[in-house]
């Protein structure tokens, strides 16, 4: 019976499944299922999560390559470093921004490697048509933040700089407010606090899974706060978000489960290119909008792909 590895940043071990609390490995498992594979009938699955501590990265990169599975899933760029330097042969696959901008491949046609995977953005440019987006959305900003769980990945340094450039070429002060590593409720409330008293009043929030897993504390504190944000995802928006621009992410599980399948039947991941998504939703959120005395343009509302009244 084929054996996948999921290897998470901070999902709980129990959402980890096709009944757990995350949408993304809900997408995942259900188009497996679709594909006939059924854990415990026809496949077999490991989980392993470092529970929002990244000290624990290379520890459970370690437990997951030594369990020796068929393939290992991740949805984190530093994860994927880490099993990567553990392993050439077992297949990883991705779920990541830009795979070629963070160097862990050269071509996204013919990865060359053991990895491959979906591509969540267009590259690291897509981070400035966000704070357009959100300059559009709130009408001026004056004091923005760029929201990180750290400094030191190379996605974040690269996301950070186009942001920076933008908000530079605005004219728009920028820093960069950061969770640390310590990811709990009260490190995000103290990060939160620091932005309403430096009075930020529009926020970026990166595209990280800790960030993910967190999404409605992200957004209650924004609202409660009264900070408009951007996020990357819809399912921001769904939970009371202001408003979101990126990639279909049901779309990517699909593609992921697909990928498993021809792995799992034998192809190598070399031979599989990396999928870049091509279509990006824009959804707003009109009911937050008005908690936060904002009133969409025209213009924006026209490109929506979905208003939520």
């Amino acid at each position: 019976m084929p054996r996948i590895a999921i290897v998470a940043a901070a999902s709980k071990i129990e959402d980890l499944s096709i009944d757990g609390a995350q949408p993304v490995v809900k997408s995942y498992f259900t188009e497996l299922q679709r594909l006939g594979y059924v854990e415990g009938k026809s496949l077999l699955v490991e989980r392993y999560s470092a529970l929002g501590r990244r000290d624990r990265f290379p520890e459970i990169a370690r437990a997951a390559v030594e369990s020796a599975p068929d393939l290992i899933l991740t949805y984190t760029a530093a994860l994927v470093q880490e099993i990567s330097s553990l392993t050439t042969t077992i297949p990883i696959l991705a779920g990541i921004s830009d795979p070629v901008g963070l160097g862990l491949i050269t071509n996204l046609a013919r990865p060359e490697r053991n990895i491959t995977g979906v591509s969540s953005d267009i590259g690291f440019e897509i981070w400035g048509k966000r704070f357009q987006i959100l300059r559009e959305a709130v009408g001026r900003v004056t004091n923005v933040r760029f929201l990180v769980i750290e400094t030191s990945s190379p996605s974040v340094k690269l996301s950070a700089g186009v942001l920076r450039q933008a908000a530079e070429d605005a004219g728009v002060p920028f820093e960069v407010a950061v969770i640390g590593d310590n990811i709990d409720r009260s490190a995000y409330e103290r990060v939160f606090a620091a932005m309403a008293r430096e009075r930020t009043d529009g926020l970026v929030v990166g595209s990280s899974t800790d960030h993910y897993v967190n999404r409605a504390l992200i957004v209650q504190l924004a609202a409660s706060h009264r900070i408009p944000a951007i996020y990357f995802s819809c399912e921001f928006v769904e939970t009371g978000g202001l408003l979101s621009y990126g990639a279909d992410i049901a779309y990517a599980q699909r593609r992921l489960a697909a990928m498993s399948d021809q792995i799992l039947r034998g192809t190598k991941p070399a031979d599989i290119p990396f999928y870049q998504q091509t279509k990006f939703e824009l959804l707003l959120n009109r009911a937050t909008a008005k908690l936060l005395r904002l009133e969409f343009p025209s213009t924006l509302l026209a490109t929506a792909d979905e208003v939520i009244e």
